[in-house]
């Protein structure tokens, strides 16, 4: 089990060190641009954004009723608030799919679907390989 996690903990951190890498040039390339008198299109998302703010309040918002949901002693509130953490997760994710963000969460999932088939590959290796 520890040689799984730590299988999964490298492929993730290696999978993460160029898109980290790549994000760190766009940074560096913005800050030129911002310097040059000439607005970054895509600083939409940037950390300190109105966009990003909001985006952070809401996934607060939402771990706060998974927390409720998790503490919740009656079978029937439960189910509430996991309703409603549903809902708010459905309306967030409609809300970042329009406008601007919509190229940065088509990127985004298409990295997250790489890395998922590459653990599919690594968890298949794993497998295949005889525990010692």
């Amino acid at each position: 089990m520890k040689r799984i996690f730590f299988v999964t903990a490298l492929a993730t951190g290696l999978a993460m060190s160029p898109a980290m890498a790549q994000q760190a040039q766009h940074q560096h390339d913005s800050s030129h641009t911002e310097a040059a008198g000439q607005p970054d299109k895509d600083a939409g998302m940037m950390m300190g954004s109105a966009a990003m703010q909001e985006h952070r309040q809401k996934m607060e918002e939402m771990r706060a009723l998974m927390q409720q949901a998790r503490a919740a002693t009656n079978p029937a509130e439960r189910q509430r608030l996991m309703a409603e953490h549903r809902q708010k997760m459905q309306e967030h994710m409609a809300r970042m799919m329009q406008g601007d963000q919509s190229a940065m969460m088509q990127a985004c999932h298409e990295r997250m679907m790489m890395m998922h088939d590459m653990m599919e590959q690594m968890a298949a290796q794993q497998s295949a390989t005889p525990s010692k």
